[in-house]
């Protein structure tokens, strides 16, 4: 896995000077995103066998994790064209047979269940859930990358787990709480 993310981190950084895939300009960022990426592992369910990420980007968190969790399907929804070209383009390098990249926004895509949906920075959480309805079952763990704002956005759902760490914050809930 860290070759794999040894060479993420140079070709992401190689493609950003041209592209301008993500404001992670140097190493030191870089490296940041992948381990905020990382860290939820420790509190994920074992038993993730399809899992979504929205809004990809360059690659975090999705990307990470599905080169951290090989035995998971990964969709990877990204839009934008010079981004999802980024994806294909690491996906076929590092041989990552359990991505699919969708050059697609979350609404465009075939409803399915998942197991895992996860998202970073992209909209509010109550906002995302019901954009994903078609995608969550009541076994799905959704996982949302948060700022200090997590809580308030969740104010009107029972139940779910927030995980700080640094600025961050994990935000997670049952699908059985949201369906």
């Amino acid at each position: 896995m860290n070759r794999k993310l040894a060479i993420f981190k140079q070709k992401l950084l190689e493609w950003n000077k041209i592209h301008n895939l993500t404001g992670a300009m140097d190493e030191q960022t870089v490296d940041a995103n992948i381990e905020d990426s990382l860290y939820p592992l420790q509190f994920l369910p074992d038993n993730i066998e399809k899992a979504l990420d929205i809004g990809t980007g360059a690659g975090f968190p999705g990307l990470v994790l599905a080169i951290a969790m090989p035995n998971t399907k990964w969709t990877l929804s990204e839009p934008r064209k010079k981004r999802a070209s980024f994806l294909h383009y690491i996906k076929t390098l590092l041989n990552l047979e359990n991505v699919q990249v969708q050059m697609k926004r979350v609404e465009e895509l075939e409803p399915q269940p998942f197991d895992l949906i996860t998202s970073r920075a992209v909209m509010p959480a109550l906002d995302l859930i019901e954009l994903t309805k078609g995608f969550i079952a009541p076994h799905t763990t959704i996982l949302l990358y948060k700022g200090e704002r997590a809580k308030s956005e969740v104010e009107m759902l029972e139940h779910y787990t927030i995980y700080p760490h640094g600025k961050r914050n994990y935000l997670l809930i049952k699908g059985e709480d949201v369906v």
